[in-house]
């Protein structure tokens, strides 16, 4: 019951995917996050994928969303596994134009 409750509270546009307290916009060509999630301004631009991974090797399982241009990490979001697919397929539909 409390995975719909908070799933219920998502909203997506074509500019903003918004969740709980947390935010992603895309504006004047930059994708920027805020909220308990890290707060990030990367170029929409220089965005070539985005990719997520678990760190077995932390105390916590806490996976982290890569956005990835020119072959580097250019930011990571540390995003919960309920959502993370969808954050990223968002962000991959935005940045392929």
């Amino acid at each position: 019951m409390a995975l719909l409750e908070e799933m219920s509270t998502l909203t997506t546009t074509n500019t903003e995917f918004i969740w709980k307290k947390n935010k992603i916009v895309i504006e004047n060509g930059y994708l920027t996050t805020s909220g308990v999630i890290n707060n990030i301004r990367v170029p929409m631009n220089a965005i070539e994928t985005v990719v997520w991974s678990i760190n077995p090797a932390k105390p916590t399982l806490s996976p982290c969303l890569k956005i990835i241009g020119k072959g580097i990490v250019l930011a990571e979001i540390q995003i919960g596994i309920d959502i993370i697919n969808d954050v990223q397929d968002w962000i991959l539909t935005k940045s392929n134009g």
